[in-house]
């Protein structure tokens, strides 16, 4: 089941039957929706005592889980999912997302029923549900506040947050944690090729699972996630489609040292690996690259950040869906996890006395240049000591679009401490804390952006670099893993060497450029752009939200060319494009009431 809805009221004359579409268990006094994909299913018909579980769904494995484990059932599974259960026989609703936000379930209580769905369109689709946008939560959007929390961009719409579940009866709602990262937590492995080998395993699994039933494209680049995928991929598919997005030819690129084609990289690993079958692909000449994009938002009900990067890679994705591919694998998380850059265990060195070692890291990571060794110095060792640096609300202005009283307003600048989001939190003295906040930070907002793009794209997508079962892994193994002798993310690269990816690719520094003709692409929509700002000065909520003069002052001082716009990318791309698009996504609303 891709997605599942429903509604339950509550009250002593009700049925007791489950809602429509569930499936019924314990002689029908319960009833199971499941939606996603369960991981590690022998372990689980083992524990469930069900030598033949391997031909039952992931919705009737899910069903026998409950039927055995009741409202503890989420802790037990693994996996992408979003689950819902109603005990009739006690009049409660369990719903549950898993740990890592690929999926959740959204919810609306009203005065005697409750209506959830998983995703946002769905929910609204129900009768009764309210479309009042949380201003807040938009505020905290644009200035990137994000939190693990329950809040959606809809005032009385809930969301359960990641790694728990919610139980509801007529009188009361219980959240119950059933998963939280343990920053404590170590693994120690006998030698260094032992933590590659059982890397290895864990990726190989993640990617096998998520292969199971599908027919699978990979959307790829010639970075070293992408690899990582391709090498597992090959091992359970004798071809795979490997699907890259390529600039639009004849237009200017932003300059700088990022990789913007990616096309010699690719080659040699499909050179290495026969099998993938790789296919390069520029954005489609009628793409819509409007800040507005009305066919985003509308596929999810709720804006997406970035979202000329999805137009940018949409190519790929469409192409998966006409080669007959049921979801596509992506990289997504995976630099947090296998493919982790080591550089914030620096600080560790430095608390630990290791001298001499992080002397000789700085020195090899820096190539002996002066200038990067003093950077990188400042950035991994000195600012994250410093502690909290005091900032306010003006401080947010370059890169979000919301007016100073907005930000004043909502106390934003305290939103950020309060929530762990000030910029020196982003310097953290620790690695595995840092981590794991960054995680649980975007893990709460994933589910909005992957429901618009399967949605948007027609295609379904996973991540296996975000499985839980590697993520953990990679949380708790020693930090030199990452970093040794000045070879940043050492653990994929001796993965991937092992694995016979060419050096091209795993001795490679430079970082791609995702949507390198990003100023072209806006510079086509510039005649629309003060329409825009009209049709957004006309929305009471957004006028009131988003700095419109601001806006139409840098619309004034457009850059001649890509060069002169790389300089100001954050106030075109990230400030105007975001303010643009979010304003739009309020009209959007406020026209559907």
């Amino acid at each position: 089941m891709t997605g599942f809805s429903g509604h339950v009221v509550f009250g002593l004359g009700d049925r007791c039957d489950p809602p429509p579409g569930f499936l019924p268990v314990r002689g029908g006094q319960w009833g199971v929706a499941f939606a996603g994909r369960l991981d590690d299913r022998r372990t689980m018909a083992t524990a469930l005592d069900l030598p033949g579980g391997h031909d039952l769904t992931d919705t009737e494995l899910a069903a026998r889980a409950v039927e055995k484990w009741g409202s503890g059932t989420p802790g037990r599974l693994l996996g992408d999912f979003a689950l819902a259960v109603w005990f009739g026989d006690e009049r409660r609703l369990l719903l549950a997302g898993d740990a890592m936000g690929m999926r959740t379930v959204y919810y609306w209580r009203g005065c005697d029923r409750l209506l959830f769905a998983t995703s946002l369109r769905d929910l609204l689709a129900l009768p009764g549900v309210p479309r009042e946008v949380d201003e807040v939560f938009v505020a905290d959007h644009l200035a990137m506040n994000y939190g693990d929390d329950e809040a959606t961009f809809y005032r009385s719409i809930r969301k359960v947050r990641p790694g728990t579940c919610v139980l509801m009866t007529a009188d009361a709602d219980e959240c119950r944690v059933f998963h939280q990262f343990d920053p404590d937590r170590r693994i120690k492995l006998g030698t260094d090729q032992d933590y590659v080998d059982r890397a290895r395993e864990l990726l190989d699994q993640a990617v096998a699972d998520r292969m199971r039933g599908e027919t699978v494209a990979i959307m790829g680049s010639g970075g070293l996630d992408s690899a990582c995928l391709a090498v597992s991929a090959r091992r359970h598919a004798p071809s795979v489609p490997f699907l890259t997005a390529v600039p639009e030819p004849g237009l200017p690129l932003a300059p700088g040292d990022g990789i913007a084609d990616e096309r010699p990289y690719v080659e040699a690993l499909a050179a290495a690996f026969p099998g993938l079958r790789p296919e390069f692909l520029p954005p489609h000449p009628e793409a819509d690259w409007t800040p507005e994009n009305w066919a985003l938002t509308s596929a999810g009900a709720a804006p997406y950040r970035m979202a000329t990067h999805i137009t940018w890679l949409n190519g790929p994705a469409r192409r998966a869906v006409a080669l007959g591919a049921t979801s596509y694998l992506t990289g997504a998380v995976g630099n947090l996890s296998l493919t982790w850059d080591g550089l914030r265990g620096l600080p560790t060195l430095l608390r630990q006395g290791h001298w001499f070692r992080l002397a000789r890291e700085l020195a090899l990571t820096s190539r002996g240049h002066p200038r990067r060794m003093a950077s990188l110095a400042w950035h991994s060792l000195v600012r994250p000591f410093l502690g909290a640096k005091r900032f306010s609300e003006l401080d947010l202005l370059p890169a979000c679009g919301l007016s100073e009283e907005t930000l004043r307003r909502f106390g934003m600048a305290e939103r950020l401490r309060q929530r762990g989001n000030d910029p020196s939190f982003l310097l953290s003295p620790d690695s595995r804390r840092f981590r794991i906040a960054a995680i649980c930070r975007n893990r709460s907002r994933r589910p909005d952006g992957m429901n618009s793009l399967r949605s948007f794209q027609g295609i379904g997508n996973s991540a296996p670099l975000a499985d839980l079962r590697l993520v953990e892994f990679c949380l708790a193994i020693p930090e030199d893993q990452y970093l040794r002798d000045g070879t940043t993310r050492w653990l994929s690269r001796r993965l991937l060497r092992t694995a016979g990816v060419p050096a091209m690719i795993t001795e490679n520094r430079r970082r791609g450029y995702q949507h390198p003709e990003w100023f072209a692409h806006l510079s086509r929509m510039r005649p629309t752009l003060p329409d825009q700002l009209e049709r957004l000065r006309r929305s009471p909520t957004a006028s009131r939200l988003i700095d419109l003069d601001r806006l139409e002052r840098v619309l004034a001082k457009w850059p001649e060319n890509a060069v002169a716009a790389e300089a100001d990318r954050v106030g075109l791309q990230v400030m105007l494009q975001e303010a643009l698009h979010v304003g739009a996504y309020i009209a959007w609303v406020e026209g559907t009431n």
